[in-house]
């Protein structure tokens, strides 16, 4: 075992201290909890690895979500309770919505000019160079982000429509406002790319990658490294307190959440 699993066994043995092994169901709550707490820990941990912080909250909300997903699923829910379970929900939506602002929040300004009635103050210039920083824009947002994974396909519909929901608006205010004072001047396509039916299609395309290398960490984190070392501690547990129904009922939800 290298030096990482053995501090990772040495920390899941800290989660079995001072338990009381004449009270199995409470144990097992308790083990639950602090199986809980130890994924999210390691979760924070190794989204910092991301430089980008659109990537750190879109690999967050990945895998919060899939945590949420695999205990709704098990009896781990009846252990931890209905309020975990949309404590983290809510969780997984903050990161959605994080990563929004992040990601989006410097497009949306290219699409917001202060002007007078009929656009007076507004040259056409001024205009051009809005609609020229939006194309770049989204052209690098799109190509960068096609890349990325979300592996839930109700939560990259989710999140692919939040994105619209905001950006699709404004874009159409902003084409009715000052299209037509770059459509009356020379090589208008040159300026106005996208319509917005063109920008939904792109939106469709975001998180969909295929691709293996950096990107396949964005994927639910393969918890099966973590098995060993659930395992060993088990079997401390099953030895120090003789316990072996206690440890089975452990064991099961061990390996279903490591899966």
């Amino acid at each position: 075992m290298d030096a990482k699993c053995g501090q990772l066994s040495i920390n899941l043995k800290q989660l079995f201290h001072e338990f009381d092994p004449n009270d199995p169901e409470a144990q097992l709550a308790t083990v639950t909890t602090r199986i809980m707490q130890a994924l999210q820990s390691n979760l924070d941990g190794k989204s910092k690895q991301y430089k980008d912080l659109a990537l750190t909250q879109l690999f967050l909300m990945n895998n919060i979500h899939y945590i949420v997903r695999s205990v709704r699923r098990s009896e781990a829910k009846d252990m931890l309770g209905d309020d975990w379970v949309q404590i983290h929900r809510r969780i997984v939506q903050q990161h959605a919505n994080q990563y929004k602002r992040i990601s989006w929040a410097k497009i949306l300004q290219c699409l917001t000019i202060q002007g007078g009635d009929n656009n007076s103050g507004v040259s056409r210039t001024m205009v051009k160079d809005r609609f020229k920083t939006f194309n770049d824009q989204i052209e690098e947002l799109h190509q960068r982000q096609s890349q990325w994974t979300v592996p839930d396909s109700e939560l990259r519909e989710s999140l692919r429509l939040a994105v619209a929901e905001v950006l699709l608006p404004a874009y159409r205010s902003f084409l009715k406002r000052f299209g037509p004072m770059i459509e009356n001047g020379k090589n208008p396509h040159k300026y106005i790319v996208y319509s917005p039916e063109h920008l939904e299609q792109m939106l469709g395309e975001f998180f969909e990658s295929k691709m293996w290398g950096e990107q396949k960490r964005l994927l639910p984190f393969n918890l099966s490294y973590w098995a060993l070392d659930w395992e060993i501690v088990i079997e401390e547990l099953c030895l120090k307190h003789h316990r072996p129904s206690v440890d089975v009922n452990l064991r099961s939800w061990i390996k279903y959440i490591c899966k």
